[in-house]
């Protein structure tokens, strides 16, 4: 993974939440020493690792904001591991005479040498150093994985919203160039139903418009959206037109994306004859749109056009794994029917 800055962030998320895991942690390992020296009965100034402390978490925070970044990511192994071992060198000639004077200052005329020699200190704490540098490490790669794995997922999100915008952006001029069909059959025929027409095609685009574009919307919104466009294609049909709009259930606390329905309905009147259809089913943990309309014989075997494979796509990327969309043609009969999961008003 390429790092083109070393500019410090602890772990690439906002607040002061990284930040308050690691004191979190560092609190937890003095406690532990503290704990530790105290039932052995040494005094934990001087216990181990006393004022070695300063140089572990010197070495911990050098490698984790700066030299990991700036050289394991680029692949400079053996410039990581030069700086380290000079690093580590530096800090315990440094520390092993501090130490020193800490343990005179802290035992006053109780003070003897330490039981091990200058080079068996220096090789414990440099090596000591060096398991801290493999800490930050693992530290390190852990969370850039992790944020490696949220960037992702935020681009994949991102990309998913692209795509359906697309789709949506195609929705709703098919959807358009549907419904001025239906205005224009009424203004050939200078029917005095044009204006309610009208009106009914601004009540639905205003819907589109304002209402479409924050997430899911309610069911019963959508179903109210759904009567609007019903009562438009009414108005070019015969008056003893069979038209059949069933709801079933409870719509209040229930939620769905907008205009999903509609491509379906859609697809009734602009290829069916005949009779039309409609029931919608809402259950405990799922809602069924179910329709059915006559075709003419030339249409039969007719799979839908933009508007159902536009659907198609949209519902492999909402309710991927989770839907159910068939679409079947019988003699002179075209049934769809759409299962999807209930998403509860949250």
């Amino acid at each position: 993974m390429q790092v083109h800055s070393t500019q410090i962030d602890l772990n690439r998320s906002p607040g002061f939440i990284p930040w308050l895991v690691h004191g979190a942690v560092w609190l937890f390992y003095v406690v532990f020493i503290i704990y530790v020296n105290t039932y052995q009965g040494t005094d934990f100034v001087i216990g181990h690792p006393s004022i070695h402390i300063f140089a572990q978490a010197a070495v911990f925070y050098i490698n984790y904001l700066y030299l990991i970044p700036a050289t394991l990511a680029r692949r400079r192994i053996l410039v990581f591991a030069g700086l380290n071992a000079g690093l580590g060198m530096i800090l315990v000639i440094v520390l092993l005479p501090s130490y020193d004077l800490l343990r005179h200052w802290r035992l006053g005329d109780q003070y003897f040498p330490p039981p091990l020699s200058y080079s068996e200190q220096f090789s414990l704490r440099f090596f000591e150093l060096l398991f801290v540098v493999l800490i930050a490490c693992v530290v390190r790669f852990s969370v850039d994985w992790f944020g490696f794995q949220q960037a992702s997922r935020n681009f994949e999100n991102a990309q998913l919203k692209s795509e359906l915008a697309f789709l949506r952006s195609q929705l709703n001029p098919h959807f358009l160039f549907n419904t001025l069909n239906a205005l224009y059959a009424l203004a050939i025929r200078k029917a005095p139903e044009t204006p309610d027409g009208i009106m009914q095609l601004s009540q639905l685009m205003r819907y589109i418009l304002y209402e479409t574009n924050d997430g899911r919307v309610r069911l019963a919104r959508e179903v109210e959206m759904i009567e609007n466009l019903l009562e438009l294609q009414r108005l070019r049909l015969p008056l003893d037109f069979p038209l059949r709009f069933e709801v079933n259930g409870q719509l209040d606390q229930v939620m769905i994306e907008p205009l999903l329905l509609v491509p379906v309905i859609e697809n009734m009147f602009k290829h069916g004859t005949g009779f039309i259809s409609i029931i919608l089913t809402v259950g405990i943990s799922n809602l069924t749109l179910s329709t059915e309309n006559g075709i003419a014989a030339k249409t039969m075997g007719l799979k839908g056009g933009i508007g159902l494979e536009n659907l198609r796509k949209q519902l492999l990327h909402l309710y991927p794994g989770r839907h159910e969309f068939t679409v079947t043609s019988d003699l002179h009969l075209f049934r769809t029917s759409l299962t999807l999961p209930i998403d509860p008003e949250s």
